[in-house]
C-alpha cells in the first residue's frame, strides 16, 4: 500500500491505524467505510450514525446527484451534502455490492491494484463534486444567483 500511495503521490508515513471509538463516530459529520461490513459495524456502536454514514464508492455515486448549498462555507456544504445524500441513498441507482472496496490485506499485488481501481475513483467523485461547487461560488451563472436556490425556497 505504501508503494502504491507513493506513486499516486500520496505519503502514509504519518499514517497509523487505529480502532474506531464510538466518540469517534458520534462526531464525526461524514462516516465514510470501505465495506458494507464496515458500515453495518460502526452503525452497531452507534444507530445514530445511520445517515451519515456510507461506504466511500456509494458516498460517491450519490454525490453528484447532489445539489451544493450555494453561499455556504465548505464544511456547511459538506455537512448539507451529507443530509441529501442520505435523502437520496434509496434512490440512487446502482448494485450495492459495487459500493465495497475490495480488503487487499495480506493479498496479492492484483487485489491491491484492483482496490487501487475502486479506491482511486471514488475519492476522485468526491474531489470533483468540492472543485465544482468551490468553482459555482467563485464563478456564479450569468444573470444572478441560481432561482432555485432564493431565500424560502
Amino acid at each position: 500500500m505504501i508503494e502504491i500511495a507513493r506513486r499516486l503521490g500520496v505519503s502514509l508515513t504519518e499514517f497509523r491505524a487505529r480502532r474506531l471509538s464510538a466518540e469517534q463516530i458520534r462526531s464525526a459529520d461524514l462516516i465514510l467505510a470501505m465495506d458494507r461490513s464496515h458500515r453495518a459495524a460502526v452503525v452497531e456502536i452507534v444507530p445514530q450514525a445511520l445517515h451519515r454514514s456510507f461506504t466511500l464508492r456509494e458516498f460517491a455515486r450519490i454525490l453528484p446527484q447532489v445539489p451544493a448549498e450555494r453561499g455556504a462555507s465548505a464544511d456547511a456544504r459538506w455537512r448539507s451534502s451529507v443530509v441529501l445524500a442520505g435523502r437520496r441513498r434509496s434512490r440512487a441507482a446502482g448494485d450495492p455490492a459495487a459500493d465495497d472496496i475490495v480488503d487487499p490485506f495480506l493479498r496479492s499485488d492484483a487485489v491491491h491494484r484492483e482496490m487501487t481501481g475502486q479506491l482511486v475513483p471514488a475519492t476522485g467523485a468526491l474531489l470533483q463534486w468540492e472543485v465544482s461547487a468551490a468553482a459555482a461560488e467563485r464563478d456564479p451563472p450569468p444573470g444572478g444567483a441560481d432561482p432555485g436556490n432564493r431565500p424560502g425556497r
